[in-house]
């Protein structure tokens, strides 16, 4: 079984709670409701929770409610370097929203917040997604299926894809390009979680 990098939406502020609170990206993901016992507090954090009425208000608004919606093109552990070239038009590490699928391919080189200890899970605070929206805007289907093909030939030139791999391709960027204008329009930020 392949692993897969799922990506979605979420405000700035959840970012910020999923980065110090790390054991909650499952229940967020699902739409559950967090185990508050779970809660990684400085005794400061605490003191002021508990003036404010108890620790259940370090949660923050607008908890999911149901499973996350994934957003993007369907990557693997088989196709990130596929993706990283199609987005960027290279094979050579980039800085700033290019280097969204860079996080599989160099823990080390990229610019996005790291949100766990096991490198599973990045994201990119709100302010980062113009940048990335002007990457995504230049992709059309043409330029998708041309960086495609450019990118075959360096890696499997003898390969020739169907019909479909390029419309199924095309279709993921498709969605990859409206959510991130939904969270350029919303200021949210994109969180991306191996699975």
């Amino acid at each position: 079984m392949a692993l897969c990098l799922n990506m979605f939406l979420l405000p700035n502020e959840h970012i910020r709670f999923l980065k110090a609170n790390p054991q909650m990206l499952d229940a967020y993901l699902q739409g559950l409701q967090p185990d508050v016992t779970q809660l990684h507090q400085t005794l400061f954090s605490k003191v002021i929770s508990l003036f404010k009425g108890g620790i259940e208000q370090t949660i923050p608004k607008e908890w999911p409610l149901a499973n996350i919606a994934m957003i993007g093109p369907e990557v693997n552990h088989r196709n990130v370097d596929l993706h990283h070239y199609i987005v960027n038009n290279t094979e050579a590490r980039v800085k700033g929203a290019g280097s969204v699928f860079q996080t599989w391919l160099d823990i080390s080189h990229h610019d996005a917040i790291k949100m766990d200890a096991a490198n599973g899970s990045f994201a990119f605070k709100s302010h980062v997604l113009p940048e990335l929206q002007q990457l995504l805007s230049e992709l059309n289907e043409q330029t998708v299926r041309d960086r495609f093909d450019a990118w075959l030939f360096i890696h499997n030139p003898d390969y020739q894809p169907q019909a479909i791999e390029y419309q199924q391709l095309w279709q993921g960027y498709q969605r990859f390009k409206l959510g991130i204008s939904q969270a350029v329009e919303q200021d949210l930020g994109l969180m991306w979680v191996t699975q």
